[in-house]
C-alpha cells in the first residue's frame, strides 16, 4: 500500500484518509475552540471511555496530562509559538538564565548606542577560532547557548565594564504553557482554533494503546500526525515563521 511520509513516520494514505473522516478531513479543521476539559471529554468519546458506559479507565487529570503531552509534542515539532525576553549585561557575568519556556534562539539583539544584532557561536567555534578567548574582554558581539542544558546563555567578549553592557533582547521559540482543565490549548492564539481537537486524538491514541486496541491507536495517531503537520504548514505560511533555517551555530 501506498505510503506518506510525515516527519518520521510513514502513514499509509488510506488510514490517513480513514482516520481524518475522508478526503476533505485532510485539508480541513474544525474551526470551534476547545477548552481543556471539553477536549478531555472528547478523548474519553474516542477512546470508547465515556462515564456513562460506567466503565471508566482513566482520570480526568491521566487524560489531561495526555492532551499537555500531545501539545508539547505539537509546539516542539513545528515551533509555531515565539516570544521575547530582555534583560540587562552585567560587567564580568559570564552566564544568564533563559526563560523556562524557552526551546530556541531566533534572534539576538544588543542595545548600547544603537542596536546590534549577534552572531550565534558553538564554544567548538570559538575554540578554533581564538585561543584562551574566554578570557577576552569587550562589547559583545556574539553570543552562545548552553547545549547541555539549554537553560543558559553567554556572550563572547564578556562585558569587562558598564561601558561593555547594555540591554539584551531575545526573540526565541517557546513551549507552549501547561494547560489546566479551564485553559484554551496553544496558549489561546485564536488562529490556532482550528487544531485544538487535534490533542483529543493524541489522548485518544494514548488511551487505546494502554487498552491493548492498537488499531485504533494507530488511527487516532494517524489522525494527529496529519493535523501535526498541517500545523507546521499553516505556520510555514505566515511571514517571519524561520525556524532552522541556519546550519546552526559555528
Amino acid at each position: 500500500m501506498t505510503a506518506l511520509s510525515i516527519g518520521r513516520a510513514k502513514v499509509p494514505i488510506l488510514a490517513l484518509i480513514l482516520a481524518c473522516g475522508g478526503i476533505s478531513g485532510l485539508f480541513t479543521g474544525i474551526a470551534e475552540a476547545r477548552t481543556a476539559a471539553e477536549l478531555v471529554t472528547e478523548a474519553r468519546e474516542l477512546a470508547r471511555d465515556p462515564s456513562a458506559t460506567g466503565r471508566t479507565r482513566f482520570t480526568d487529570a491521566q487524560i489531561l496530562k495526555f492532551i499537555n503531552r500531545g501539545m508539547r509534542d505539537t509546539i516542539s515539532y513545528t515551533q509555531c509559538l515565539r516570544d521575547n525576553y530582555t534583560f540587562e549585561l552585567v560587567a564580568l557575568t559570564t552566564w544568564y538564565d533563559l526563560p523556562s519556556n524557552f526551546i530556541s534562539v531566533i534572534r539576538v539583539k544588543l542595545k548600547a548606542e544603537d542596536y546590534l544584532v549577534l552572531e550565534e557561536k558553538s564554544l567548538a567555534g570559538l575554540d578554533r577560532e581564538t585561543e584562551g578567548w574566554e578570557t577576552v574582554q569587550g562589547q559583545p558581539d556574539e553570543y552562545y547557548v548552553s547545549f547541555s542544558s539549554r537553560t543558559k546563555i553567554s556572550f563572547y567578549p564578556i562585558p569587562a565594564t558598564h561601558t561593555d553592557t547594555g540591554t539584551i533582547h531575545i526573540d526565541y521559540y517557546t513551549q507552549a504553557d501547561i494547560l489546566t482543565v479551564s485553559d484554551t490549548p496553544f496558549n489561546a492564539v485564536t488562529e490556532f482554533t482550528p487544531f485544538h481537537s487535534m490533542l483529543s486524538f493524541y489522548a485518544a491514541a494514548e488511551m487505546t494503546v494502554i487498552d491493548g486496541l492498537f488499531g485504533l491507536s494507530d488511527r487516532y495517531m494517524a489522525r494527529y500526525i496529519t493535523d501535526r503537520e498541517r500545523f507546521k504548514l499553516s505556520c510555514i505560511q505566515r511571514p517571519g515563521y524561520r525556524p532552522s533555517i541556519s546550519p546552526g551555530p559555528r
